[in-house]
């Protein structure tokens, strides 16, 4: 059985490594509370006392998930007790994702839960995925549906999921797939509805000439990076970042750096050509291609960022003969079938069906059941659409169909 791993689990995790005293003070309760009724559960969330509502990710863990995080709180309090140190570059997120074979991750509404309407507004949508997804090698099934994301905002990170084969990307801020999600043979499946009107805007490229599909684009406004923070872990981290390599499960690179990586990450466009990472606000190429057909959809469009007009045209050129070889296969495709339709139509209809529509030749009384089966038996073996010389001699409206 799959093991899943919510939203409200990040968010808890992330909120007590950015604040260990918040974390301390939280496990101490707990586990007191716990230990006093000589259980591993908590019957009642009132035993703790009253709870902010910006915690309010901690109350839906204890009520879904408290097995999980009193396992999580009594071995890093042991830990404490033995005095085992971390190991480097290990978090508190990482001892829990390691702790259990988590395969599944759910980030569909992310922040919201059940009716509960007083939650904070800006807990409402998820409008990034942080790079650190990354780092989960065993992900399988990814459920990002009803945010607010956009193809910048997902990582090229997501590449390194080697394992994933479902991805949920309905109801978001979508005008096309990105670009990356080519290069995961794993994917089996791909739901995007909702997102800008099924991308039917992009569509208006599919059609045009090549540099219609090449955008320019200035990049989106940040923060310059001070000159003085661009030290040579800066640099060496932005080279890692342009290579594309799965630096998380590299063991050369030092586990610090792999949290700084991570960290900068978001600050940089990474091309879908060359081994090049860019400023994100710096000027750059979005380039629309379309595969056809993808995961069993006829057309689907995609959307990549290059660094340079080349890059730019390394990417879409080729992708537009392909389209256009595989539109002209779906055609020859198309009208296989259809020949191969009539043919079964007149292989199955050698029958021939004599009709007619005056009722009686010569205005006479209606023909009976065996005059009309003698009839159709007699035209046969004729030709479709031929009337019969005795129908038309007598006026008739005698046909064969």
């Amino acid at each position: 059985m799959s093991e899943i791993f919510h939203g409200f689990e990040l968010l808890l995790l992330r909120r007590f490594q950015l604040n260990p005293e918040l974390w301390y003070e939280w496990r101490d309760k707990i586990l007191d509370k716990v230990g006093e009724k000589g259980g591993s559960r908590l019957d009642e969330l009132e035993d703790l006392g009253e709870m902010p509502q910006s915690l309010w990710f901690l109350s839906v863990t204890i009520h879904r998930r408290q097995r999980y995080l009193i396992q999580l709180m009594r071995e890093e309090a042991e830990r404490e007790r033995e005095k085992r140190l971390p190991k480097c570059g290990e978090t508190l997120l990482s001892r829990y994702l390691s702790s259990h074979g988590f395969s599944e991750l759910y980030l569909d509404s992310m922040f919201k839960y059940g009716d509960d309407n007083r939650l904070p507004r800006e807990y409402n949508s998820l409008d990034s995925l942080p790079s650190d997804i990354g780092r989960m090698q065993k992900l399988e099934y990814l459920a990002l549906t009803n945010n607010k994301l956009q193809v910048r905002s997902i990582p090229h990170t997501l590449v390194f999921c080697r394992s994933l084969h479902t991805l949920l990307l309905d109801n978001n801020l979508l005008d096309a797939l990105p670009g990356f999600l080519l290069q995961m043979p794993s994917i089996r499946t791909v739901h995007r509805h909702g997102n800008h009107n099924y991308f039917k805007s992009t569509f208006m490229w599919y059609h045009t000439d090549v540099y219609y599909r090449i955008i320019p684009v200035m990049g989106y406004p940040s923060p310059p990076i001070p000159f003085k923070e661009q030290t040579l872990q800066f640099w060496a981290a932005k080279a890692i970042i342009g290579s594309k390599k799965d630096f998380f499960s590299d063991i050369a690179i030092a586990p610090v750096l792999k949290d700084y990586i991570a960290d900068i990450y978001p600050l940089f466009n990474v091309c879908h050509n060359c081994n090049r990472a860019t400023l994100g606000n710096t000027f750059g190429y979005k380039v629309i291609t379309f595969k056809n057909p993808y995961l069993g959809n006829t057309c689907v469009p995609f959307q990549h960022w290059a660094c340079s007009i080349d890059c730019a045209k390394a990417l879409e050129i080729p992708a537009r003969i392909e389209q256009i070889a595989a539109a002209q296969e779906l055609d020859r495709q198309y009208e296989e079938y259809v020949l191969e339709c009539h043919r079964k139509f007149y292989t199955t209809n050698r029958s021939r069906v004599l009709s007619c529509r005056s009722g009686s030749p010569e205005g006479g009384a209606p023909q009976n059941p065996r005059e009309v089966q003698l009839k159709r038996a007699a035209v046969a073996t004729q030709t479709v659409g031929v009337v019969p010389e005795d129908a038309t001699r007598r006026g008739c409206e005698c046909v064969v169909s």
